[in-house]
């Protein structure tokens, strides 16, 4: 006898018991399907398709008939989830919801309003700079008045007494800008400022701080002083000939090379009677000379 004969009969074996058994399995199934309708091939699809939620309205009749005790007798009430991706309003603030109620007047980081929301009878104190109520940014603050920037333009609030005067007085001309009419240029690098609207701007170095951008200068790894940027022609770095770019380095040989010593060297101009004020332009130092009258 051959060698390949053994093996192949061993083989056709397997492939016929393999077939019979596939066939006595379908025989079954038929059967069974005749038998008990909706169980073989259709159960296995239908096992196959996502479990759905129950129904927990089924279970109201357990708790209406009082099954599981009487303190858990009562009504099934559905609840409904809250949608979350729903926008939310942003809150709003009408103009004339605030007042002003006082003020305190000092360096940039040190001036302060006292402002009321008369809707919820809510009174918060807000520096300059902050967020007032969610209306907008608290931009300038006087004596009797603030300002608000919002949505591209400044809303301005009174306290009590300078209301009362705003509407006695409707047709007032509008209080000039803190540099209108400040200084005026007599040569070159040399100008004239007058001695009481540079008292006035000086009694809020907030207000003034507003009137340009000043961010440090650093050269070589040092702050050399500040660069003026966003400069307004009527405020009061306009009027005393700064300009975009212009580097403000020190004020009567005083290095204004941080944000503390800025500040110091403007309050300490209030009552000189001469300033010098050293800075560079197109990389160029440069020396301005006011003479205060």
């Amino acid at each position: 006898m051959q060698r390949w004969i053994l093996p192949t009969n061993i083989g056709l074996t397997i492939v016929i018991i393999a077939l019979l058994a596939k066939i006595s399995s379908d025989l079954i199934t038929f059967r069974l399907a005749k038998v008990f309708p909706g169980t073989g091939k259709k159960v296995v699809a239908m096992s196959r398709q996502p479990a759905v939620a129950d129904d927990l309205s089924s279970f109201a009749p357990i708790l209406e008939k009082g099954l599981f005790g009487k303190s858990t007798q009562g009504s099934l009430s559905p609840v409904v989830a809250a949608r979350s991706d729903s926008p939310k309003a942003a809150p709003t603030v009408a103009e004339g919801d605030l007042i002003l109620l006082g003020t305190a007047l000092g360096s940039f980081r040190e001036t302060f309003a006292l402002i009321l929301k008369k809707s919820s009878n809510e009174e918060r104190v807000f520096r300059l700079g902050d967020s007032v109520f969610d209306m907008g940014s608290l931009a300038a603050v006087q004596k009797e008045t603030a300002e608000i920037q919002t949505q591209g333009r400044r809303i301005t609030i009174y306290t009590p007494t300078a209301a009362t005067a705003a509407v006695q007085q409707p047709t007032a001309a509008a209080a000039p800008t803190a540099g209108g009419g400040m200084a005026s240029q007599v040569g070159a690098g040399s100008y004239v400022i007058d001695q009481r609207a540079l008292n006035a701007a000086l009694d809020n170095i907030g207000q003034a701080m507003t009137d340009a951008r000043l961010l440090p200068s650093v050269k070589d790894g040092k702050v050399e002083g500040f660069r003026a940027s966003e400069v307004k022609p009527n405020g009061i770095f306009g009027t005393i000939g700064i300009k975009n770019g212009d580097v403000l380095r020190a004020i009567n040989d005083f290095p204004i090379d941080s944000p503390e010593k800025a500040i110091q060297s403007f309050a300490a101009l209030k009552g000189m009677s001469r300033i010098k004020l050293d800075l560079v332009r197109d990389g160029q130092p440069t020396t301005f000379t006011y003479d205060i009258r």
